[in-house]
């Protein structure tokens, strides 16, 4: 991690030295140094991508806990690397602006839980860097080894495929609202919903099944909602998908959100973001053996020729999911 002022030099000291990985030995230079070194297997691509979390923007400070933010941080990011199908994850730096007021205790408590997280999913923080700013931010760029199969993207959806999700669908937005009503008692009722905002799983094996089976022809991780990630599969694949998901789309913690609230659970399902779950399409024969492979998938609408994208079975507003 670089050092940027004097002012910083206990708290970066502080993360160096939390963040050690003596298990990994693919980390040969970590924290400390302009730069992380780590030695790559020969022969395996890496899979690399980045993301971000901005107070006002993707959460917001009387709600959001040290620790959330950091497992939230790591875990979208991973999902990222499990839509690309055979992914191991490997390392990661990190790096933060945070505002002069920020507590020192919010920084350890932050460093610690994404440590946590860090072992949690088998990877160590290479390193980062740390900033000043007028509203907190964190960000992760994070890399992984492909295996042998072909990677997954999001140009190869094809007439005749279904679309298919695998994670939860609706859930982070219905708990997002239930943070922002600060109720107490909605919040212990609802944990469920309100841990798939903050702790998204990412579907790491999932894509590696979907990899190694070469099941899907194009997929992306879930996280502006199903149909933002429906109208990106069909503008990259050139094709027109059809939106309809059935009642199994619909998990049971949304669902009683949904009668507690006397809402439609379509709205959450359609449009709802974050859930961090796998959106691919896959060629309608290959259904069966996806279902056994992966009983949680579920078809939510289905490719045609054309361009654009069509819900069907649902007359309500429904948009893309934007941050707050």
């Amino acid at each position: 991690m670089k050092k940027k002022t004097h002012g910083e030099s206990a708290v970066i000291a502080h993360i160096e030295k939390a963040f050690r990985f003596p298990g990994d030995r693919r980390l040969l230079l970590g924290p400390g140094d302009d730069c992380a070194v780590l030695r790559h297997t020969p022969g395996r691509d890496l899979v690399i991508t980045t993301d971000e979390m901005v107070e006002g923007t993707h959460y917001l400070a009387a709600f959001a806990a040290p620790e959330d933010i950091a497992a939230k941080l790591l875990r979208m990011n991973l999902s990222d690397l499990a839509s690309m199908g055979d992914v191991r994850p490997v390392s990661c730096v990190v790096g933060s602006g945070l505002r002069k007021d920020t507590p020192p205790v919010f920084i350890k408590r932050f460093v610690s839980a994404l440590k946590a997280e860090a072992l949690r999913f088998g990877i160590s923080v290479a390193g980062g860097n740390l900033a000043g700013a007028r509203e907190n931010h964190f960000y992760i760029t994070a890399w992984g080894e492909a295996g042998r199969t072909k990677l997954v993207t999001r140009y190869g959806a094809l007439p005749g495929d279904l679309l298919l999700n695998i994670g939860p669908l609706g859930e982070a937005a219905a708990g997002l609202e239930v943070l922002k009503r600060g109720r107490t008692a909605e919040k212990k009722k609802f944990a469920a919903l309100v841990r798939s905002f903050w702790r998204p799983e990412p579907q790491l094996a999932a894509g590696r099944t979907i990899g190694r089976g070469a099941l899907a022809t194009a997929m992306l991780d879930n996280s502006d909602g199903l149909l933002r990630s429906a109208e990106i599969l069909a503008r990259l694949s050139r094709c027109r998908v059809i939106l309809s998901p059935g009642e199994g789309a619909c998990s049971a913690p949304l669902r009683a959100w949904c009668a507690y609230r006397k809402t439609d659970w379509r709205g959450y399902v359609i449009g709802g973001g974050e859930d961090y779950g796998l959106v691919f399409t896959a060629a309608t024969r290959l259904l069966g053996r996806i279902k056994r492979l992966l009983p949680g998938a579920v078809v939510v609408g289905r490719v045609e020729k054309g361009r654009g994208v069509e819900v069907e079975n649902y007359n309500g507003k429904v948009g893309s999911y934007e941050h707050f």
